[in-house]
Parts: C-alpha cells; structure tokens; sequence
C-alpha cells in the first residue's frame, strides 16, 4: 500500500501520544507509504482521493462519523481499531494493532460492504441530507406529548401510528437503538431496511423489513409536539410544525475490513447479546 489514512477520535487522543505510536506502527510495516494524518476537521481539509485504506481509532461512534463525513468523498476501506467501550464496528482492539497491521499487509483480511441510508429533510423552506450508516431517528423532545406518524412506502400509504418515535434502521443498525426498541438482529450483508417503532400506542404497529430499493416517507403534524431527526445518535435537527422527511438507501456504501479470524456470530453473542 502507497497511501494510508489514519484518523484518531480526539476525544481519546489529546495529546497525540496514539498518533505518534500509530504512525511509528504503520511505517514498520509499510515502510514506502505516506500516511495521511485526517484531521477532527477534516471537512476543510484536503483529504486524498486515492487513499487504499483509512485506519480509525476510536469507537464505534467514531466509526458513524468518518462513514458519514469521509467516505461519500473517499472510497477507500475501513480498517477499525476499538479503542472505545463497544468496539462492535471495530473489533480489533488496540492492544491488537502488531496483528492487524501484519494481516493487512498480507491481504489476509475481508471486505464487509454494509449499505448507508440516505436522509433527506424537508422543514419548509430548509432542506437538510444527510447519510447514516446505523439509522435515522425521529423522536419526541422531553416533555412533549405522543406524536402521530404516517408512514409512506413507495409512495403507498403504510400506517398511521401514535408513539414516542420511529427507528429507520439499516441492517448494521439492527444492532443499535432498534434492537433495543424491540426490533429484528439483520445480517449486516442484506440490502434491507427495517422500521422499528418506539414505544407505539398502537398495539398492532410492529417493525417491518423493507427491500433496501424501498423509498420511505414520514410525515406527521408537530403543531403541540416538539420532534427532532438524529443521523446516528449524532447530529440532531429540530423538526418545525409540517415537516417531510424521505429515506432510502444511500448511492454510498461503507467498507469495513475484517480480519481472516472475525466471526460475526461470536462477537454478536459477545458484545450484543452479553454471552460467551
């Protein structure tokens, strides 16, 4: 490899000290390659478009963010070091670097593509798109009341229910926020999309799996209610009185590297399903 990205989540890194081991790792075992350090910044920066591998340290948010924010400019793969508390996204820890730099040199590894939604908000005159590599989230604020949903499936009409919100999943973010709120575990390689209620008033809405070709459209009256969209548990928009908010699946894809020993079974149990 010539060109080597490698992004450390600041937050865990504030004196550099990972960085500085890291490049000093990557060097031994790639001595000819220019490592390109991406800043937190990175929006403003000159990323190189011909990177073969992006090497991120963090945790699994860490991984959400570089997929969002990198990855629709930059095809390159992504190879996660977990340096966070879950580490589902990542599976390699730190501790494990010497290891997962000497596979990758030696090609022993996989591609993982996990299909991305698209996010597209319309709030009046504003427009706001975004990309999610877990889920879009439409939720109530604190102290508001229950809000009504109508929910729109290529352009049919789905269901109309009242609840504290809905979970637009994709099959990586089965494992998030919709598994919590009851819905479905999906294999990471199907091309799906799953809509999982949060805590529905209406005892006959259930989630549902969509084909990854469905467009989705959720409109809803917000007139006494206060609603807000999160991208990822990330970033969050405060929906006014009418809004209209479409998703489906993003013409971007993020590619995950995974070692030649990686059993997705395994860390499931692990760290999702809290067994040995």
């Amino acid at each position: 490899m010539d060109n080597i990205g490698l992004y450390i989540n600041p937050m865990k890194d504030r004196q550099g000290t990972i960085k500085d081991k890291a490049i000093l790792k990557i060097k031994e075992y790639f001595p000819k390659a220019l490592v390109h350090h991406i800043k937190n910044n990175y929006c403003s920066y000159n990323i190189p478009e011909n990177l073969e591998v992006i090497i991120v340290f963090g945790g699994d948010g860490t991984i959400l963010g570089v997929a969002r924010d990198i990855l629709p400019k930059i095809k390159a793969p992504i190879l996660g070091i977990n340096i966070g508390n879950l580490g589902f996204l990542t599976n390699v820890d730190i501790n494990e670097l010497d290891i997962a730099l000497k596979k990758l040199k030696n090609h022993q590894y996989k591609v993982s593509k996990r299909m991305m939604l698209n996010c597209e908000v319309f709030n009046g005159i504003e427009e706001y798109k975004d990309n999610a590599l877990n889920d879009i989230v439409i939720s109530r604020g604190t102290l508001s009341r229950i809000a009504k949903f109508n929910i729109y499936v290529d352009g049919d009409f789905y269901d109309e229910f009242k609840g504290d919100g809905i979970i637009i999943s994709s099959p990586t973010g089965s494992t998030a926020y919709s598994f919590s709120a009851g819905g479905p575990l999906i294999h990471p390689s199907l091309d799906t999309i799953c809509i999982t209620p949060i805590c529905s008033h209406s005892p006959n809405m259930r989630p549902i799996i969509l084909p990854g070709t469905s467009s989705i459209n959720i409109k809803s009256d917000c007139d006494m209610e206060e609603l807000y969209v999160t991208i990822d548990g990330q970033k969050s928009i405060k929906l006014f009185k009418t809004y209209s908010l479409n998703i489906k699946k993003s013409k971007v894809s993020c590619n995950l590297i995974q070692l030649t020993d990686f059993n997705y079974y395994k860390v499931l149990r692990k760290k999702i399903l809290n067994k040995k």
